[in-house]
């Protein structure tokens, strides 16, 4: 469907097109759109529109979008008719009862009136993408400013109350306070602003930005060629098809999209490179027995990964056994027994890394396993006593006694660095095997 005006000369002045597929996405998840405006050659502006919703199976940027239109100009009577135009390829436009915005959007009262029973709210996507681009603009030292886009990029995949205040609190901290206006980071503690984006899982999060970033670098980069209007909806369309084929190969969003399915690959393709990166990193960051150890536990999370839901600050994981909470600052503790007594990441971790297409940093496990890491003799000790243990068939010839020297070692370095309490629940829990395996505590002294 395409709807055009004709200026002087016979030339298209405006445009907007939508295909039936488009059309198709857009009947299913009509609830909730998000509207993105990006300027290109000779005044032009592009307005693309996007499902912003809960979409389940929608995978892919070029996927969420429904409608694409160029107005002869901004003024409230040209963008009255692009939003007529698209409700007039839209029946299920009166369905729509959340409209996500960026900031200083054009004739927002024209957009109000043609969704009269929608919600106009801030897009918590172009808050971040603004606030990313203004904060790398004020030349801080550069280790402020990448613990401030760390921090932002950590907010936006788990948008709690905590982690927003925390955010708002470290801007505070590291910008002058003269610079901070211009930032308006009162927007990280607007629970309106945040609450749609708060219902999104982590992974979900993740998926979502990826996707908006993707078409909006991609349909940016089409728009802003230049060439004739009738041209440029041509070339969009093809874009909007085969997003990789108008995409310049330097360019960010073709990078990204590069970087996340070189080869536009199957989504089976993309889950076993995913998974093999992740063996990778284990192996290039671990110790031999910390990696093996990992592996066992990734295992079971290739047979079976069920993410059953968020708390404030924590992703409770469920795999193949009762649910255990994760820290989703840094993925590096989890209630686990696993985590909590060796200090590695256990499957419930993994199962986030495999989630979300990450790999292991190091800083995700105790320094104690780092490949290479200076540690004291009786760690190492402990560590290539493992590593034999593994590698062991408990067979008759093993030379038990090495196997005792090891298991020694690594039981007195769990009771020499451990609280108060955990060595007293430590020390009974050996008495009673003591106890039970060689005679009572009057002949034995453990």
């Amino acid at each position: 469907l395409v709807a055009y005006e004709l200026g002087a000369g016979g030339r298209m002045a405006s445009v907007s097109f939508q295909s039936a597929a488009m059309g198709d996405v857009f009947a299913r998840f009509p609830r909730a759109l998000l509207v993105h405006r990006t300027a290109g050659p000779a005044g032009r502006v592009l307005y693309i529109f996007l499902v912003a919703g809960p979409a389940p199976g929608l995978r892919g940027g070029m996927a969420r979008v429904v409608h694409l239109a160029v107005p002869r100009d901004e003024s409230a009577r040209s963008l009255s008719r692009m939003y007529g135009a698209f409700r007039a390829f839209n029946p299920a436009w009166a369905e729509t009862r959340l409209l996500l915005v960026g900031p200083g959007l054009p004739q927002l009262p024209a957009l109000a009136q043609a969704f009269l029973s929608a919600e106009v709210q801030l897009s918590v996507f172009h808050l971040c993408k603004r606030l990313q681009q203004q904060v790398q603009r004020l030349a801080l030292e550069g280790r402020a400013e990448r613990l401030i886009l760390a921090t932002l990029s950590d907010t936006v995949r788990a948008a709690t109350e905590s982690s927003r205040r925390k955010m708002h609190a470290l801007l505070r901290d590291l910008v002058a306070p003269d610079l901070l206006p211009q930032l308006h980071i009162r927007w990280l503690l607007d629970d309106e602003i945040w609450a749609t984006h708060r219902e999104r899982s982590w992974g979900e999060a993740s998926n979502y930005f990826r996707d908006l970033e993707i078409v909006t670098q991609g349909l940016s980069q089409v728009f802003s060629a230049e060439l004739s209007l009738e041209s440029c909806i041509t070339s969009l369309a093809r874009h909007y098809q085969n997003p990789q084929s108008s995409l310049d190969p330097s360019s960010p969003a073709a990078k990204l999209e590069a970087t996340e399915n070189p080869e536009g690959d199957s989504e089976e393709e993309i889950n076993r490179r995913t998974e093999e990166g992740i063996k990778q990193s284990l192996s290039d960051i671990c110790t031999e027995p910390a990696a093996r150890l990992c592996l066992s536990e990734f295992a079971v999370v290739q047979k079976s990964v069920q993410l059953i839901g968020t708390g404030d600050d924590a992703l409770s994981i469920q795999v193949l056994e009762d649910a255990h909470r994760v820290d989703m600052k840094g993925l590096s503790s989890c209630t686990c027994h696993f985590n909590q007594v060796f200090q590695l990441p256990c499957r419930h971790i993994l199962a986030v890394l495999n989630s979300d297409r990450k790999t292991l940093q190091p800083e995700m496990l105790s320094r104690q396993w780092w490949k290479g890491c200076d540690v004291r003799q009786a760690g190492q000790d402990s560590a290539d006593g493992l590593l034999e243990i593994l590698k062991s068939s408990w067979n008759e010839s093993l030379d038990k006694s090495l196997v005792v020297s090891f298991l020694t070692a690594e039981v007195s370095r769990l009771l020499t660095h451990c609280s108060r309490e955990e060595f007293e629940h430590r020390y009974r829990t050996l008495r009673e095997l003591a106890d039970s395996w060689i005679g009572p505590y009057v002949e034995v002294k453990l």
